[in-house]
């Protein structure tokens, strides 16, 4: 009886649409060329606690490495995260914002 329970209980969430499988979905080309890009300069830092790596790639940014900024405000190496959200996911790789989806990405400052 659990058995049967848990099953159909499987089967009623297997049938709605994830997070996950929306994020597996590749973004079109057009929507990931719109986002902006950024040059980075180390002495623009605002605060000390700032990524200071790709969490891609995790590599340390430097010097005149371009960036790409998502609607979420993430940043990421532009290479990096091209690849990412037009081969692999559309969504942002640390806080799964669906970058098709910008009404859902404000974020107040």
């Amino acid at each position: 009886m659990l058995a049967e329970a848990l099953f159909e209980q499987s089967v009623v969430l297997s049938s709605r649409p994830s997070v996950s499988s929306i994020g597996s979905v590749p973004a079109p080309n057009e929507v990931v060329e719109s986002l902006p890009v950024k040059v980075y300069n180390k002495s623009n830092k605002l605060h000390n606690d700032e990524a200071g790596q790709c969490y891609i790639c995790l590599v340390e940014y430097e010097e005149g490495d371009s960036m790409r900024i998502l609607p979420c405000n993430h940043e990421f190496h532009r290479t990096c995260i091209d690849k990412w959200l037009k081969d692999i996911h559309r969504v942002c790789p640390l806080c799964r914002g669906d970058i098709c989806r910008h009404d859902l990405l404000a974020v107040e400052n």
